[in-house]
């Protein structure tokens, strides 16, 4: 398969382009990033694979955004036999034509186009080795993997020596095998299709006769079940006599016991209500000595706060004095700080006005130099702006000027001069010009024009000159007709006074550029207007005096400031003292206040205890309640006395041993009868469900599903024998045919060695697997693997392989070798050396290399090379 031409429209950014190739060699097509290089690859397949009307995301992808038109791919293709012309138009009325031009013209539209490709392509093309011939830029550095590739594993064969034993139709027998295979197998080995089928079938025909032979034996267990219930249903009528007879007993124990608690309880009710007579006598005694013992520390606690508020209105009398006096020292204070401050103002205002002169003086100096600045830039910007020679207009004028003189130059080479000696006086008239030559002088003139001499009354001659000479006098009047016009836009009168306004141009240019950063500087980050207006205020406020000392200012507001922090600070101090003196006499006074509230307060109290006191007293005597408190306990004794006899009764009948025994006998009655209830209930469920089941014909049915599964059985011996058969087959044959790889993996290895050794040295050896594909690489006796390789070893590896399998395949199977900016990971040095690698296949194949970066390509002698632009 060769690529002739590929023409591209509206696809994608592609407005259109057309690129012709040539049958054999490398072309290195470049062109910036996004200029639709690798668009190319693309877009060949999209026409190979893709129908016009297809609504794949890959072809809606390349449809332009910024018209409303369908993308049109045409490639011009050589494969095998046949040549022929392609074209596609998507999207917007879609469209194929095909024309084949050999080995017979046809013409095709439509499916008929597309199929009609398809066909050719499958009858000369290896696919799998046109897709695996590709280095794209984003997999560059991937192992390639070249075993799918039946035009090279033909190569191969052949390398090998194995030319003569083969027949042509051991890929399709392999292919047969493989199909027959799939019949029974996935290709993974498990099973599928028939023998699936029949697996499942005898699983199915297996579980159909254990869930018969399930069914019957529950028919089995139902009937057994039957007569073990009967048997236990009448030992459990036996056993509920008995339990009867039990639980009779053990109630009445119980109500014995229930009595005798009745007994228990009553007493101690008795005896609660005596022990909380007695408790409340005590605690009536118990108030009483405590009320008597409150009274006297009462008495005892108002003494000793009267003597407590009589210190305290002491101590406030004389924390009051002090706080006067503190606030008498704050009050002068605040007066000498006052007076400070009046000083250090008013020496302030005189230092700032110090300060506005020398700023008023500043600006007015800074000002005066920035207007200078400015003037002087305004008459530069005024001269500049008359000058209207510009670099591009002055590189115009010279660039005229030399083909001026160029020309000139040719015109006097090329031109024949006429030269009149004179043997007497003669008057000349050249063209119109009139000529005097006094005898024995000599005049000459150049003929690069048609001109017309005349010697009046003598002779008229015409001197022509040759074309040449005509065709160079075209050209210097051209060039003249330039140089003149852009003289008048330049406003120069020559190429010289063009040049000297340039150089005054430039220097002004140089003067306005001093001036504006003088003007930078002066100014800085401020902005002139708002100096103006700056000044304008300072000059606006009243004039300060020349004679005012600036030393002795700032002397005498340091003195005023000093004196003003000191003043500061002895007033904070007096405030702090006042303060403290104040917190003093609160505190002292919330002393006082507590002092007579806790008086007030106890004093009360004290009343209240005495009249409480008094209270009982009256309604109880001391002697009377200490004799209440001793019959009430005589009386709680002697009720506790009796619940102890009683209860000593009630243990020794142990209640709980006969609580327990009527639980027992009362839970074991009601489990014979839940026993005997649930025994009657199976009983005739298992009756009602041994009549159901006698209408199933279960045993029938277990008869025709072991029927079943012989048959099923039979099926899968049958289908198995077939699928272990074509299955060892299968095995025997992929055997040989990894044999066969192993002769043909050495013949690829020897070529890869034989284009890499140039490349990375003479001790360049690689290790192949089977499948083709790179395992691991050795120079110098150390060998790397593959994947352990630098980008730019795998890269420069995958191409060699590439260029192997291209070298290796007969020529009628040969297809283009598409290179997508690759040798991005490869030094300088490499480089060289592949494209000697480059130069060797170029010679018999079509090697098309995609890349934005050419000059990795140069070393590529004979690459025809095409540019692309945006």
């Amino acid at each position: 398969m060769k690529l002739h031409r590929l023409v591209l429209k509206n696809y994608r950014g592609i407005d259109y382009r057309e690129i012709d190739f040539p049958d054999h060699g490398v072309v290195v097509v470049s062109g910036a990033n996004e200029v639709g290089k690798s668009s190319m690859v693309e877009a060949l397949d999209l026409l190979l694979e893709s129908k016009d009307r297809s609504t794949k995301k890959e072809v809606k992808q390349v449809k332009p955004t910024h018209a409303d038109v369908g993308s049109e791919i045409t490639a011009e293709i050589s494969a095998g036999a046949y040549r022929f012309i392609y074209r596609k138009r998507f999207h917007k009325k879609p469209e194929t034509q095909l024309t084949v031009l050999e080995p017979r013209r046809e013409q095709h539209s439509g499916d008929e186009a597309h199929d009609r490709v398809q066909a050719m392509l499958a009858e000369t093309v290896d696919t799998e080795l046109w897709h695996a011939q590709r280095v794209l830029q984003s997999a560059s550095t991937d192992a390639v993997n070249l075993s799918g590739c039946d035009a090279l594993t033909r190569a191969l064969d052949v390398a090998a020596g194995d030319a003569a034993a083969l027949s042509g139709t051991e890929p399709l027998l392999i292919e047969r095998i493989d199909a027959e295979f799939a019949r029974y197998f996935t290709p993974t080995g498990r099973p599928t299709g028939e023998w699936a089928v029949a697996i499942k079938a005898l699983e199915a025909a297996n579980q159909e006769v254990e869930r018969c032979a399930a069914a019957v034996a529950e028919v089995d267990d139902r009937v057994q079940r039957h007569a073990a219930l009967t048997v236990e249903l009448a030992e459990i009528t036996g056993q509920q006599g008995a339990a009867a007879t039990r639980q009779t007993a053990a109630r009445a124990a119980a109500d014995a016991i229930a009595r005798l608690t009745e007994q228990v309880r009553e007493a101690e009710l008795i005896a609660a209500a005596a022990t909380a007579t007695s408790a409340a006598s005590t605690a009536a005694h118990t108030e009483r000595t405590r009320l008597r013992s409150e009274s006297d520390s009462r008495t005892a606690a108002v003494v000793a706060l009267e003597e407590e508020a009589r210190e305290a209105t002491e101590a406030q009398a004389v924390a009051r004095e002090v706080t006067v006096e503190a606030d008498a020292a704050v009050e002068r204070a605040d007066q000498s700080l006052v007076a400070a401050q009046r000083r250090a103002e008013t020496a302030r205002g005189q230092v700032d006005d110090l300060a506005r002169r020398d700023e008023t003086q500043r600006l007015t100096t800074r000002l005066a130099k920035i207007d200078a600045a400015l003037s002087g830039r305004d008459e530069v910007a005024k001269e500049l702006s008359m000058i209207t020679v510009t670099d591009d207009l002055l590189r115009q004028i010279e660039q005229h000027a030399a083909a001026v003189d160029r020309t000139e130059g040719q015109l006097a080479l090329v031109s024949a001069t006429v030269e009149f000696v004179a043997a007497a006086d003669i008057e000349l008239v050249v063209g119109s010009q009139r000529v005097t030559l006094p005898a024995g002088d000599s005049w000459s003139t150049v003929a690069n024009a048609e001109t017309d001499i005349e010697i009046a009354g003598v002779v008229t001659a015409r001197v022509t000159p040759g074309a040449s000479a005509l065709e160079v006098q075209e050209k210097h009047a051209a060039a003249q007709e330039k140089l003149t016009a852009a003289l008048a836009a330049a406003q120069a009168v020559d190429l010289e006074s063009a040049r000297q306004a340039d150089r005054r141009r430039r220097e002004l240019q140089s003067t306005r550029a001093q001036l504006t950063a003088t003007l930078a500087g002066l100014s800085g980050d401020d902005d002139i207007d708002k100096l103006r207006s700056r000044l304008a205020e300072l000059q606006a406020l009243p004039a300060v005096s020349d004679d005012i000392d600036a030393g002795a200012a700032r002397a005498e507001l340091l003195e005023a400031v000093a004196a003003r922090a000191q003043a500061e600070v002895d007033c904070d101090t007096h405030r702090k003292v006042a303060a403290l003196a104040m917190n003093k006499l609160n505190e002292i006074t919330a002393q006082v206040t507590r002092a007579d509230d806790k008086l007030v307060t106890q004093r009360a109290e004290l009343v209240t205890v005495a009249g409480r006191l008094a209270e009982q007293r009256a309604a109880v005597s001391d002697e009377q309640l200490t004799a209440a408190v001793e019959a009430d306990a005589t009386a709680a004794r002697a009720a506790a006395g009796r619940v102890a006899e009683l209860s000593e009764e009630l243990a020794a009948k142990a209640p709980e041993i006969v609580a327990a025994e009527l639980t027992d006998a009362v839970e074991a009655v009601a489990a014979l009868r839940q026993r005997h209830d649930e025994a009657e209930r199976m009983l005739h469920e298992i009756a009602a469900q041994l009549a159901v089941f006698g209408t199933e014909g279960r045993k029938g049915k277990l008869d025709a599903a072991e029927i079943d599964a012989e048959h099923a059985r039979g099926e899968h011996d049958r289908v198995g024998r077939r699928a272990r058969a074509v299955q060892l087959l299968r095995d025997v044959m992929t055997r040989h045919r990894d044999a066969t790889r192993l002769r043909y993996v050495e013949p690829f290895r020897a070529e890869l060695e034989r284009l890499g050794k140039p490349v990375f040295g003479p001790s360049f050896e690689v290790d192949i697997d089977t499948d083709l594909c790179i395992l691991n690489r050795t120079l110098d006796g150390r060998t790397v693997p593959y994947e352990s390789l630098s980008g730019g070893a795998k890269e420069q590896l995958g191409i060699l392989a590439r260029l192997a399998g291209a070298a290796l395949v007969a020529k009628e199977d040969a297809v283009p070798i598409l290179i997508d900016d690759a040798l991005g990971f490869t030094d300088p040095e490499r480089l060289v050396k592949m494209a000697a690698v480059f130069d060797t296949l170029g010679e018999h194949g079509q090697v098309i290399v995609l890349t934005c970066t050419p000059a990795r390509y140069d070393g590529v002698k004979d690459a025809r090379r095409i540019e692309l632009c945006a």
